[in-house]
């Protein structure tokens, strides 16, 4: 199971996602719970969260129940799941990941918009792409793992969005999950539409979110003290890593555990290098190639010592044409894919 399709309304499009790949969110969930501990529900629903994606993304708060009714699993767990940056800042738990990287960059044809998404080893298998179309707004092809409402997208309006944990900024139990952000984001027709989304809601994680579309390229650092840009108007190239460039907002027990682990240092070291090797355009090809490199490292290939794997890498087009491409997993054991749409995209 690779790619899900899921139409209708929030209930109807999580219960498509459960049925669909209910053995797989099941395997999900069980290896969620080993990896985090029984407390881990128990430790979002005693905090405002839940509640907080009740009253600010109803529809997205009814996917998740469907998700768990489709797959006939705990709803609290379900929540939990979605809730991952939050529950590592809930429980002191920043060292979990640390290697998301972003890329972008404006060309004469248009906008593209590439990531790593790193995850915990123990998510590896669990990779999907959601198809999803809601009964209002336009169709998005989202990277995910079952059981999960997204992790970065594209929609066929063409906006894309991709984001990096900045697990040293202040988080915030009354804001908004950054899953729930995402496909919030995502809603939007315009980059504009996205970025004033962005800037509407509280924010429960720290988080830096990459909106792009044809016409160019936002960054925005995000945490409980508010919304921070980073790229100035008109930006043609974007790098970002797992450490704040514009957002004051820190917290320093949090920013010293990082330090001490070694974190800091290895984002600047990511992004240094690939600030470095991002020359002259070679179009979506190139930036697949340095998302490829395992030196810095830039993909984590899951080695001895570190607690992180990368999980999927996205490349977005948004021109002309709206393409989105997914490896779910590591190069060299994961292909390229292209879902398309169901619907005639409009860039």
């Amino acid at each position: 199971m690779t790619v899900v399709d899921c139409a209708g309304t929030g209930r109807e499009r999580g219960r498509a996602h459960g049925e669909q790949a209910r053995e797989a969110v099941r395997a999900a969930l069980d290896r969620w719970r080993a990896d985090v501990g029984g407390g881990a529900a128990g430790l979002v629903h005693a905090s405002p969260l839940p509640g907080t994606l009740r009253r600010l993304v109803p529809d997205l708060a009814d996917e998740l129940r469907g998700i768990a009714e489709g797959a006939a699993v705990p709803f609290e767990d379900v929540v939990a799941y979605n809730c991952m940056d939050e529950q590592w800042w809930l429980g002191r738990r920043h060292r979990r990941r640390a290697g998301c990287s972003v890329l972008g960059e404006r060309a004469a044809d248009g906008t593209r918009l590439a990531q790593n998404m790193d995850l915990p080893p123990s998510m590896d298998g669990t990779q999907i792409v959601l198809r999803l179309r809601p009964a209002d707004g336009p169709e998005q092809l989202v990277l995910s793992a079952a059981g999960l409402i997204g992790l970065t997208g594209v929609n066929a309006a063409g906006v894309a969005v991709c984001v990096n944990t900045l697990g040293m900024l202040h988080g915030g139990p009354r804001g908004l999950p950054v899953a729930a952000v995402i496909r919030g984001a995502l809603a939007g027709r315009t980059r504009q539409e996205a970025l004033a989304f962005l800037s509407s809601v509280p924010h429960a994680s720290g988080q830096h979110y990459a909106v792009a579309d044809a016409g160019g390229l936002d960054s925005v650092e995000c945490s409980a003290g508010g919304v921070v840009p980073w790229l100035a108007p008109g930006a043609g190239r974007l790098v970002h890593t797992n450490h704040p460039l514009a957002s004051t907002d820190v917290d320093p027990v949090a920013l010293e555990e990082l330090r001490a682990e070694g974190r800091i240092g290895d984002s600047r070291a990511r992004l240094d290098f690939l600030e470095r090797a991002m020359g002259p355009s070679e179009g979506t090809a190139g930036l697949e190639r340095l998302l490829e490199d395992d030196t810095v490292p830039v993909c984590m290939s899951g080695r001895p010592g570190w607690p992180m794997r990368t999980f999927g890498t996205v490349a977005y087009e948004l021109g002309a044409e709206v393409r989105a491409r997914f490896r779910l997993g590591l190069p060299g054991r994961a292909a390229w894919i292209e879902p398309g749409w169901t619907t005639a995209p409009a860039a």
